[in-house]
C-alpha cells in the first residue's frame, strides 16, 4: 500500500511524487541539499546518494548541478522506482538501483545521504513497514553505513551526512572507528536541531 503526494519543486515546472508511508520530503532533506551545492562546484563530478527514496536530494542535486554525474541507491525497490518516475518526469539521466548500501561497491568524488535516524530499539515502530525502514536503523545502523562511505568515499572525496543533533556524538565516535575525520560540522536550529557533517578519509 502506498499513499502519493506531488510536491512542487523551486524549478519552473518541475514536480515530484513522494510516497507519504516512507519517509515524506521535509526541512532536512533542503538542509542537505544547501549544504551539498553549496560546498562543491559544477564540475564532473562522481555524486552517490546513499538511501535516496524517492529521489529528491538527487533530483535537487541534479537541477542545480548539471554537470555531476549522480546515482542514487535505496534498499526498498519501490522507492527506486518512483525515483526513477520522477527523474524522468524531471528530464534528468540520474541513475537509480535498488542496493544494500551495506555490499554496494563504487568510487565517488561525493557522497551524500539522509540515513535513517532512530536506533533500533529506541521507539515505537510504525505499522508501515516502508517508514520503519526509512526513519528506524533496521537494515543499517551509524556505523555500517560510515563503513559503506569508506569503502566508496574517493581518496580525496567527501561525503555529507544529516543527523539530528542528539547523534552528534554517536557520529563522532563511528567516524573515530571506521578513519574518517569530520572535518566540518554546521547546526540548524529551531523546532527540530539537525546538523550537517562533512567527512573525509582520514590521514
Amino acid at each position: 500500500m502506498s499513499v502519493i503526494r506531488e510536491v512542487a519543486l523551486p524549478f519552473a515546472g518541475k514536480t515530484i511524487r513522494q510516497n507519504t508511508l516512507a519517509q515524506a520530503v521535509s526541512q532536512a532533506s533542503a538542509m542537505l541539499v544547501e549544504a551539498a551545492i553549496q560546498s562543491f562546484p559544477n564540475l564532473t563530478l562522481q555524486v552517490l546518494e546513499m538511501g535516496c527514496g524517492c529521489g529528491i536530494v538527487s533530483i535537487m542535486c541534479a537541477l542545480s548541478r548539471s554537470e555531476w554525474k549522480i546515482t542514487g541507491i535505496d534498499i526498498q525497490p519501490e522507492l527506486v522506482a518512483l525515483a526513477r518516475e520522477n527523474a524522468a518526469a524531471c528530464e534528468l539521466d540520474i541513475d537509480f538501483h535498488c542496493a544494500d548500501l551495506r555490499e554496494y561497491e563504487g568510487v565517488y568524488d561525493v557522497i551524500v545521504t539522509n540515513p535513517p535516524w532512530q536506533k533500533q530499539g529506541s521507539g515505537l515502530l510504525s505499522p508501515h513497514p516502508q517508514r520503519n525502514l526509512s526513519r528506524v536503523e533496521l537494515s543499517c545502523a551509524m556505523p555500517e553505513l560510515l563503513q559503506a562511505i569508506r569503502r566508496c568515499l574517493a581518496p580525496q572525496g567527501q561525503a555529507i551526512v544529516i543527523y539530528p543533533q542528539h547523534r552528534l556524538e554517536d557520529l563522532e565516535e563511528a567516524s573515530n572507528e571506521t578513519s574518517l575525520d569530520i572535518i566540518e560540522c554546521h547546526t540548524q536550529s529551531g523546532n527540530k536541531a539537525y546538523f550537517c557533517a562533512k567527512l573525509m578519509i582520514g590521514n
